[in-house]
């Protein structure tokens, strides 16, 4: 049954509409022009009033946020088409407020991008091609020799050195190594373990290896006297050794990731090698005595008995990269630097963790960290027309960046301190954005105030002329950016407006954050950025690594530690960092420890360290099995509660 729908028509004349009843048409017949509609209509609130009413950053900042936090970011995941256009946002926006590129690509031509590759979780790399080649005989691989994790790619055809254990500074002065020995264009043949007594045990300690037998140690060393190739070989009768060659996901944890091959070969195809080109005929089992007894330093074989060494690795991971652009000083100061950064990067649908584990959304990361990047994109506006009004002051440099990566492991700042674009001894100070857009009457956290010197007397003058309450906290240390600068050496301030229940989860909403009280964070931060620039010297750090921020975890005790996510060990957790006045430094864990026991059990990774944290309490005191330089030890840990 149909029924006739009535429409109440006015017709109007005067060119001007005026509010009329809900569910009225007015008839127009004015032009378009013609036509204004008037008030804020359906809304409670004016937004164009409100942003007019406030410093016009509000706006470009909110302007920002609501860009980078919208969905066709793709929650900006690295190596996704979401990734890459944030990365144009902020090449854009750089380039309009005067920026210059802060990197140089691989054919030498400026460019905004700094390009890395990052894993998540221990992958090893896949073997393309490979190739052993000794007097015209190809060796098999898996029986002859293996490709080691830390090889390099490349091609060579050279002499060997024999270079016995490869020991700098061993026990009762043994060196392995002369003071001026080059291994430019030849590969080094070195010896696993440490020197060895008659019955295959060290010379050195009863039980195992000590630390002098750390392969890591040991490449390095070759590295560094330029070795064009190198080979390990196992010793003959070692008891305590391993059996059988490595593989590329054995030798995952090994280091130097080195630019030549580097292979493993069987102790039956060495001693042929060495018994065929040695000019008295003598074979692995007699070079390895001689250099038991520290009796052989670095010994060239002769220059015809040359082999071949084919590797061809491809390195896993994901492609990625940070985005720079730099404001040049000016003066006496201008070969020095301020460096002003956060990450741009989040979790896509929740690539490396949500607290939200049934969704399947976006994660569009507003406050974390679209707040950041606003609010570096604003300071580089503001701060290069401060460097263009200056008529003649000295000037230190600036260098802006958007780090990639970091919610995975903070593999874009490291991966920046690892491979600068400028002189990190002339940095100031690293001033990092990360979580700054949801400033409430709780105020503002700055974390890294005991990182120089300087910052008492500094603060306290800037924060006394701003509107805001500041927790200041002196760690160094924390869960973003600047936590690899400080552990370089630099003094960090990290601007952050606290937890909230939206972390991490889809709900992080470009409409939760708070723009006006971010700019007001702005102001703050833009007055200590005017007097780092300016000012005649440099802050003077200090080591201040206690009472870092934690992020919610559920656990009732901390234990102290920074684990090194992006670190491919074959097993356990990299401590990366370890805090001060903690239950890690009270029980003497350092960085470069790997933790892979907990109370007997095996710890395989940091999910199961947060497990046996949470079903912790504070005293209980346990085992923690570690390695350190290649020797497994154990050590008492007794557990702090969060707040000790």
């Amino acid at each position: 049954m149909s029924i006739p729908i009535r429409f109440l028509i006015i017709l109007s004349t005067s060119g001007i509409v005026s509010a009329q009843e809900p569910g009225t048409i007015v008839e127009f017949n004015e032009s378009v022009r013609d036509f204004m509609s008037e008030g804020t209509g359906y809304s409670d609130i004016d937004l164009a009033e409100y942003f007019r009413n406030q410093d016009p950053d509000v706006a470009r900042w909110y302007q920002h946020v609501n860009t980078l936090a919208n969905p066709w970011m793709r929650g900006r995941q690295p190596g996704t088409r979401g990734d890459d256009l944030a990365t144009e946002y902020i090449e854009f926006h750089m380039d309009l407020a005067g920026l210059v590129p802060a990197f140089v690509d691989e054919d030498g031509n400026a460019s905004w991008k700094q390009p890395f590759t990052f894993q998540v979780g221990r992958q090893a790399p896949t073997l393309a091609d490979s190739g052993l080649v000794i007097d015209g005989v190809d060796l098999t691989l898996g029986e002859d020799y293996s490709v080691l994790a830390n090889s390099g790619n490349g091609n060579i055809t050279a002499p060997l050195t024999f270079v016995g254990y490869a020991i700098e500074d061993g026990e009762d002065g043994y060196e392995s190594f002369g003071d001026d020995d080059d291994l430019t264009g030849r590969i080094a043949l070195m010896l696993r373990y440490e020197p060895l007594d008659a019955t295959g045990i060290s010379r050195w300690t009863e039980e195992n290896f000590t630390s002098h037998s750390s392969i890591n140690s040991k490449m390095e060393a070759l590295v560094d006297r330029n070795a064009a190739g190198i080979i390990m070989v196992t010793p003959p009768k070692a008891l305590d050794g391993r059996k059988g060659l490595e593989t590329l996901r054995s030798s995952r944890s090994y280091r130097p990731r080195t630019d030549v091959p580097v292979i493993h070969m069987t102790p039956e195809r060495v001693d042929a090698l060495l018994a065929s080109s040695h000019p008295k005929g003598l074979g692995l089992d007699d070079l390895r005595k001689a250099a038991d007894r520290d009796r052989i330093d670095t010994y060239d074989l002769p220059d015809d008995s040359m082999i071949t060494i084919h590797t061809e690795l491809e390195k896993p991971g994901i492609a990625t990269r940070n985005v720079g652009g730099m404001i040049p000083g000016k003066g006496e100061l201008a070969d020095e630097w301020l460096i002003i950064g956060g990450h741009y990067d989040h979790l896509g649908k929740g690539y490396v963790g949500s607290r939200d584990r049934r969704s399947n959304q976006y994660h569009n990361g507003a406050d974390d960290n679209a707040s950041g990047i606003a609010s570096m994109l604003v300071l580089a506006d503001r701060l290069s027309q401060a460097a263009e009004q200056d008529s003649g002051e000295d000037r230190r440099s600036v260098m802006f960046v958007g780090f990639g990566a970091e919610e995975a492991g903070l593999h874009g700042s490291k991966y920046f301190v690892g491979n600068p674009p400028i002189d990190l001894e002339k940095v100031t100070c690293m001033m990092n954005f990360d979580m700054m857009g949801r400033i409430s009457e709780n105020g503002l956290q700055i974390l890294g105030t005991g990182t120089a010197e300087e910052f008492d007397e500094m603060l306290p003058r800037h924060v006394s002329e701003s509107v805001l309450a500041v927790s200041a906290t002196p760690s160094g240390t924390g869960p973003s950016d600047h936590t690899s600068f400080y552990q370089e050496d630099m003094p960090v301030l990290f601007f952050f407006s606290g937890i909230t229940d939206e972390y991490h989860t889809p709900e992080d909403e470009a409409w939760t954050v708070n723009p006006q009280g971010s700019v007001v964070i702005l102001d703050l931060a833009t007055g200590l950025a005017e007097e780092l620039l300016v000012r005649d010297e440099l802050l003077t750090f200090q080591s201040s690594d206690n009472s870092g921020p934690r992020r919610g975890s559920g656990s009732r005790v901390r234990l102290g530690i920074m684990p090194g996510y992006n670190a491919e060990i074959e097993k356990g957790i990299l401590v990366d960092g370890v805090s001060s006045d903690t239950a890690a430094s009270d029980a003497g864990l350092k960085k470069g420890d790997i933790m892979i026991g907990w109370n007997g059990e095996e710890l395989p990774g940091a999910q199961a360290l947060m497990t046996f944290l949470r079903a912790s309490s504070p005293g209980d005191t346990i085992e923690v099995t570690i390695l350190r330089d290649g020797q497994e030890m154990k050590m008492p840990v007794t557990l702090r509660g969060m707040d000790d």
